[in-house]
């Protein structure tokens, strides 16, 4: 790989380490941005300035729903210190920072940048309580300040988080541990758009197909699932020959067709699994070489050639999918972050031991 990277940081340790640290340009500097465990907004310049912090605004952190300031914890005791008088409610217990933010992913919203969370199990209740599940909020990326209401409508925990920006607005999406989906536009005041029911341990992955919002599920099952976000229904029938804990999953195009680009869960499927959205049918065979595991997975096109990138603790791999091959030799310690675009350039965001850095795809798969 040669050294032809747009961009290149290192230095920052002071951000809780998600899985993905998303990119996005802030006041005109490209900034990586993460949420640390005491609740605390970073966003770090790229182009070798500062790494800045600001506080979420984690007061209106809570619903907006009544329920979350009316219910409690009955207490046992007829007098104590918490209800004096007896008989009474205890308040839910605030949220807990470190449970705010266990997905993240950033976006643009009616022109301002913004960072999108995603809570844990416990991030609305304490375990005491019956669990509420997972939030996610929508907060300010120059201010740290809450935009709009908290979406709530998980049971457990957040596993996959993204958004989709359509011609309805734009769009969050999100998957949690019971495998429940949940759609809101962030455009109209996070109007609900879908509450679909996936797999448990929900994989998911979003995008548009010829112009419309659709997801697809995966996680326990052994199959994939597409759904038009705009119905709520299930486009065409299970994408199976997969193993059970799908976890990555991307919507791309080969050849003008709608594609679903999976990966397989556990140690016997380490492979890329590729179906046609419109025939329902697999395309090709399974595209092997990882040896574990594929822990990140990003689709683009370049040039017109549908290509993916693909990481697991072996490596990064460069794939051409219409040919169904692997492009190059893998590239040992490095990890595909997520791939965006940069002022119109397709770009990898890849971490490695010592930086992460900013690669244009042409250069990466030439």
């Amino acid at each position: 790989m040669t050294d032809e990277h747009l961009s290149k940081y290192s230095g920052h340790t002071h951000a809780y380490s998600h899985d993905i640290t998303p990119v996005i340009a802030l006041n005109g500097t490209l900034v990586t941005v993460s949420v640390d465990r005491d609740g605390v907004l970073w966003t770090c310049d790229l182009t070798g300035g500062p790494c800045v912090q600001r506080p979420l605004e984690l007061d209106r952190a809570g619903p907006e729903d009544e329920w979350y300031y009316e219910v409690g914890e009955w207490c046992e005791d007829d007098d104590t210190d918490e209800d004096p008088g007896g008989g009474g409610l205890r308040p839910r217990v605030e949220v807990d920072p470190s449970d705010l933010a266990v997905q993240l992913t950033v976006a643009h919203l009616d022109g301002r940048p913004v960072v999108l969370t995603g809570g844990a199990r416990f991030d609305l209740s304490h375990p005491d309580f019956e669990a509420a599940g997972g939030a996610v909020r929508v907060w300010d990326l120059a201010t740290g300040r809450k935009v709009g209401a908290t979406i709530t409508g998980h049971e457990l925990g957040v596993t996959a988080l993204t958004t989709v920006a359509s011609d309805q607005g734009l769009i969050s999406v999100s998957s949690s541990e019971e495998g429940r989906l949940v759609a809101r536009n962030l455009s109209r005041g996070g109007k609900p758009v879908a509450r679909i029911q996936g797999s448990y341990n929900g994989g998911m992955g979003a995008g548009l197909v010829k112009g419309r919002p659709v997801a697809v599920t995966g996680g326990h099952d052994n199959f994939a699932q597409a759904w038009d976000l705009l119905s709520g229904e299930p486009i065409g029938k299970p994408l199976t020959g997969i193993d059970p804990m799908v976890r990555e999953i991307a919507l791309t195009e080969i050849d003008g067709e709608a594609v679903v680009v999976a990966s397989g869960g556990g140690s016997s499927d380490c492979a890329l699994h590729l179906w046609s959205l419109d025939a329902q049918e697999r395309i090709g065979p399974r595209l092997t070489g990882h040896d574990n595991t594929i822990g990140s997975l990003g689709t683009a096109a370049i040039a017109g050639r549908s290509i993916a990138l693909t990481s697991s603790s072996d490596g990064l791999r460069r794939w051409d999918l219409a040919r169904g091959e692997q492009l190059g030799e893998v590239l040992a310690g490095h990890s595909l972050t997520m791939i965006t675009e940069v002022e119109g350039v397709p770009t990898a965001v890849i971490s490695s031991n010592d930086a992460i850095r900013l690669w244009d795809l042409a250069a990466l798969i030439a």
